[in-house]
């Protein structure tokens, strides 16, 4: 799975492919400031974000219950995208590591002094799809965000029998949650 866990193989990254990726980086962070999360959603890999979630099921899928676990995903991003407006004051971009068509770049989230957050040390996983760099993941910890919910939530119910709704049902409350 892509970029899973801590141990990518890592190889410098060429100038062209740094430069696309710092420029998805700051265009997403730029129109999510702005307010504009059609816009910020561009640099969004959807379909990456619903093959962590439903990693060991996707592949299982119908095609229409992964355009629905995409949709899933845009909506519930772009529901999040206001709380990331009110906290985040800037994200700056660090070294930047890949290996095939995925990358990570270090990242250090800066926050709105006004809670209790400090500055969080993450990377963001990217995935190139044909000439384009879109995020996928967050990493905190070297831990992916959405690997986790797949872990916690998502493999759970769904190796007792429940349904897919059910385990988007769980994700979304733990966004909710934050």
């Amino acid at each position: 799975m892509l970029l899973h866990g801590t141990g990518i193989m890592a190889a410098p990254v060429s100038p062209p492919d740094q430069k696309e990726i710092l420029r998805t980086l700051t265009l997403a962070q730029y129109w999510i400031k702005k307010g504009d999360y059609n816009r910020a959603i561009t640099y969004l890999d959807f379909e990456g974000m619903g093959e962590i979630v439903m990693a060991g099921y996707w592949d299982k899928m119908s095609q229409k219950q992964k355009n629905e676990i995409i949709t899933f995903m845009k909506n519930l991003i772009r529901e999040k995208f206001p709380t990331i407006t009110q906290r985040l004051k800037f994200l700056q971009f660090g070294a930047i590591t890949e290996n095939g068509n995925q990358a990570m770049c270090e990242t250090l989230a800066v926050l709105d002094r006004t809670t209790e957050n400090k500055d969080e040390k993450i990377h963001v996983g990217l995935v190139k799809r044909g000439s384009e760099w879109k995020a996928v993941e967050i990493y905190i910890l070297r831990e992916g965000f959405l690997a986790g919910l797949n872990e916690d939530m998502v493999k759970p119910i769904l190796k007792r029998g429940g349904t897919i709704q059910e385990a988007l049902d769980a994700v979304r409350l733990v966004f909710q949650g934050q």
